[in-house]
């Protein structure tokens, strides 16, 4: 009984010992590093043709507040978490890089009558990426997984810029969105 305790506190005494030298320090996965791209652009159209552009090819997304103000020439949109794989953070460092799971929310703001005639259209990205508590260093909140912040690469953003861009220029577009 006496040798079971003493082995028992020894344990413990080891254990307290290796908790205190592990290193709880915010541990990125392998990022591939890139330009950034804008993620702000001026589309010489009218507001609403833009406005339009925009919820059109925005529609592929799930949107969860939409609002606009034709007063004032503003419109927004938020969409939910998205899920995807990540463009610059990858699992390894080889020929075998694997992506991280992600999941990432757009904020889209257009604005007109900015510039002579032109829409400003801001895409913001919120990015996060999915990992284990261990690998990341976090405190365990019930879940082995968790979603940490991480900077957005800005190619979606990027990306849908440009989709904007061309549906607005594209003479075939009505400029209408159906709703």
């Amino acid at each position: 009984m006496l040798k079971s305790l003493s082995l028992a506190v020894l344990v413990a005494g080891f254990s307290i010992g290796l908790s205190s030298c592990w290193n709880k320090n915010y541990n990125e996965p392998g990022r591939i590093d890139i330009s950034k791209r804008p993620t702000e652009a001026y589309i010489p159209a009218s507001y609403e043709r833009t406005w339009a552009a925009t919820q059109a090819i925005l529609a592929k997304f799930p949107i969860t507040k939409r609002d606009i103000d034709p007063a004032t020439g503003r419109a927004y949109i938020v969409t939910d978490w998205i899920r995807g794989k990540s463009d610059v953070l990858y699992h390894g460092f080889d020929v075998n890089r694997i992506p991280y799971i992600i999941r990432y929310k757009l904020y889209v703001y257009v604005v007109g009558d900015q510039r002579g005639g032109k829409t400003q259209v801001t895409i913001k990205n919120s990015e996060q990426y999915s990992d284990d508590v261990i690998t990341a260093g976090v405190d365990i909140q019930g879940n082995l997984e968790t979603w940490i912040k991480t900077d957005s690469s800005t190619l979606k953003e990027n990306a849908l810029l440009q989709e904007i861009t061309r549906l607005v220029k594209d003479p075939k577009f009505s400029g209408e969105v159906a709703e």
